[in-house]
């Protein structure tokens, strides 16, 4: 993963999942304002060093050097870093889930001007969400996921692929079915593939990997229309 600007924690915006109660393991459930701002204090400081130094970078004692917090703030709230990794990972999931829903309000709101290029537009909206969100490109290139953590990008991935089918419905795209649904699993599939080759290939995404994705998409929507 290639460097980004050097940011310090305590002046980044609030890393995903920040500033609400976590999910994944935790070993005490932040309740008072004070014990929240220090969790998303922690959250925002593993982000920024999976964003510019990457996952190998990240232990409890860089975190808590990062965040200026004692280590045993850390272990108030997380067991280990597998827990603050699961903690950040579900809110970048997070982010993706209400992007789709946000996509699937406008789809369905009749804009008249946004959705000519269904294809061009959601890949450029996730392509934007992985550009903002760097850490979340160091954690999953590299798949350190845990089973549970695998469990809830699998059904990311299936309310994004609800989210599409919906949204070629909601534009007189295609019929909704069986077919669809699994279609739609296809398309964000081969999405996800190549989303991740192309952050990989360059830190903003390399625009020709991203340009053949449309391309494959787009004849895979006119194939299906034409079915």
């Amino acid at each position: 993963m290639a460097a980004v600007p050097e940011a310090s924690a305590r002046t980044q915006q609030p890393a995903a999942g920040a500033g609400r109660a976590t999910a994944g393991r935790v070993r005490r459930e932040p309740r008072q304002a004070r014990s929240r701002a220090r969790v998303a204090q922690i959250l925002a400081a593993a982000d920024a060093i999976l964003s510019v130094e990457g996952f190998e970078a990240l232990t409890v004692r860089r975190i808590a050097q990062e965040a200026a917090v004692p280590v045993g703030s850390i272990y108030q709230f997380f067991p280990d870093k597998a827990a603050v990794v699961d903690a950040l990972a579900h809110g970048y999931i997070g982010e993706f889930d209400a992007a789709i829903a946000a996509l699937v309000a406008s789809a369905q709101a009749e804009e008249p001007d946004g959705w000519s290029d269904p294809v061009g537009r959601l890949v450029e909206e996730f392509a934007d969400l992985y550009r903002s969100r760097p850490g979340y490109v160091a954690l999953w290139s590299g798949r350190h996921l845990s089973p549970e953590l695998a469990r809830a990008d699998e059904a990311n991935n299936l309310a994004i692929a609800q989210g599409v089918r919906r949204i070629l419905v909601a534009r007189g795209i295609l019929r909704d079915g069986a077919e669809l649904e699994r279609n739609a699993q296809v398309a964000v599939r081969v999405a996800d593939a190549l989303l991740q080759f192309a952050f990989a290939a360059a830190p903003g995404g390399d625009e020709a990997v991203l340009g053949e994705l449309k391309v494959l998409l787009r004849l895979y929507l006119a194939d299906l229309a034409a079915r």
